[in-house]
């Protein structure tokens, strides 16, 4: 005689489907969690907290911090903790820019020294902190006649543009610029001799 089956409910296996769903619920989310964990890379960076031209001193006046995830490049910018106790940038940086570790140099690698100019002509919209402009000279002669205009120091870099504090004043910002030390000279005779100096804004590839 044969033996009798075994008779499961439909409630048995209807709670065993719902266990067993529960627990594939449970490993997936866990491997989620797991890939989520193992993929969050976020560290608190530097950022700069105004625009820096180049050839600027770096210090921690000039950065705050950001928490992003930046996954394999994060070697590549500086994290909050590695703030260089003196440095210069090599380069301009704007305000909410990570700080690029090439960005950095121990001393200034470059000739060049600040001056500071007051633009005849309107200044361009662009015109601001780590812009290259070129710089032209128009001669005055003593009765007043305004010579041939020619370009004094082509890419110079705008350090930062300085606003008037007098009242009134209906004059243009004067502009700090890096040029090459050997322009100083000619640049200083230029401004000594009343001649008009314009600025004039040279697009970069960083414009577009």
């Amino acid at each position: 005689m044969s033996k009798a089956r075994k008779l499961v409910s439909p409630q048995h296996t209807k709670t065993r489907y719902l266990a067993f769903a529960l627990v594939l619920l449970a490993v997936s989310v866990a491997g989620v969690n797991y890939v989520i964990a193992a993929n969050n890379h976020t560290q608190e960076f530097l950022v700069a907290s105004h625009d820096l031209p180049a050839g600027s001193p770096f210090s921690k006046t000039d950065v705050t911090s950001a928490s992003v995830n930046l996954g394999t490049s994060a070697t590549q910018y500086l994290t909050a903790n590695q703030l260089p106790k003196s440095g210069y940038l090599l380069g301009p940086i704007r305000t909410g820019q990570l700080i690029p570790r090439s960005m950095l140099a121990t001393a200034v690698l470059d000739e060049r020294v600040p001056i500071v100019v007051n633009s005849a002509m309107g200044l361009a919209a662009g015109l601001v902190a780590g812009a290259s402009v070129d710089l032209w000279v128009t001669p005055v002669s003593e009765g007043k006649t305004a010579g041939e205009p020619y370009a004094l120091v082509l890419g110079a870099e705008v350090s930062r543009l300085l606003e008037k504090k007098e009242m009134f004043s209906n004059q243009n910002p004067d502009v700090e610029l890096w040029v090459p030390a050997e322009a100083v000279g000619p640049v200083l005779l230029a401004i000594s001799q009343e001649a008009k100096i314009s600025l004039v804004l040279r697009p970069t590839l960083a414009d577009g």
